[in-house]
């Protein structure tokens, strides 16, 4: 799936969001555009990055559909944008200049403008003191993290002979010394892309596993990576599972 909205190009916004990685697949197609038109407008034609912000942003503020929360939805979307390209320009500057950008990249400069503070009288001067420690976003009750415990012993989701309440404590709050051997790669993915689905962390889990080395593969020999978690999570969506199900329903328990 994949939302479109190019006043430019005239494409049309096909399908309604549903889940919250479809508000993370508009936010990285929002700003791999504003990419591509930071290094036709500002780089190669030599439009003042102040105005290439404003027409970016007029370009793209409005979305070819009348369903009440997609409004929602690329409102917030490209209010985000806007305050990344005039808050953090030279963050953006950087990453937008780099021979590659990634899906991780965009969800690290969201990351980072979530928890950026501008310096006071140069709101688009960046803070490097500000780059924030890693986080899921998350806010587990007691009754909810033994729920994640006992989805992860049920589907033998890690490599561990008794998995215990603070072994997913350590996971979920990025504490550094903390890693642990995962049994199925595919099955991990899944659970993580429940929570997300369940709002109950933010979508760029993948990137926050990578940085964090957190996941080791099975046979303990290298790390997870975030591309091989967005493959896994790719195959299971197209091959679904009674046990990703089970995992899925599990997750969505955790709510009630």
């Amino acid at each position: 799936m994949y939302h479109v909205f190019s006043f430019f190009e005239g494409k049309q916004h096909l399908t309604h969001f549903a889940t919250e990685q479809d508000v993370a697949d508009e936010f990285i197609a929002l700003l791999s555009e504003a990419r591509d038109f930071y290094l036709q407008d500002v780089i190669v034609n030599g439009k003042r990055y102040s105005r290439y912000v404003d027409d970016f942003i007029n370009s793209h503020w409005y979305i070819n559909c009348d369903n009440a929360v997609c409004k929602n939805c690329h409102e917030m979307n490209i209010h985000i944008v806007k305050g990344l390209l005039t808050d953090c320009a030279g963050l953006v500057k950087k990453f937008f200049t780099a021979d590659t950008f990634t899906f991780e990249d965009c969800m690290r400069l969201k990351w980072k403008y979530d928890f950026y503070e501008s310096s006071p009288g140069n709101p688009g001067a960046d803070n490097p003191m500000r780059i924030p420690a890693l986080s899921f976003g998350c806010n587990f009750s007691r009754e909810q993290m033994e729920g994640i415990v006992a989805c992860a012993t049920a589907f033998h989701l890690f490599c561990v002979s008794t998995l215990c309440i603070e072994d997913m404590e350590a996971l979920f709050s990025c504490r550094e010394d903390f890693s642990i051997r995962v049994n199925n790669v595919r099955h991990v993915a899944v659970m993580f892309d429940a929570l997300l689905e369940n709002r109950l962390i933010e979508p760029y889990w993948q990137s926050v596993l990578d940085k964090g080395r957190f996941l080791v593969s099975k046979d303990g020999r290298s790390y997870v990576s975030a591309s091989s978690l967005s493959t896994a999570l790719s195959i299971a969506r197209i091959k679904k599972t009674a046990v990703a199900n089970g995992i899925r329903k599990a997750i969505a328990g955790l709510k009630e």
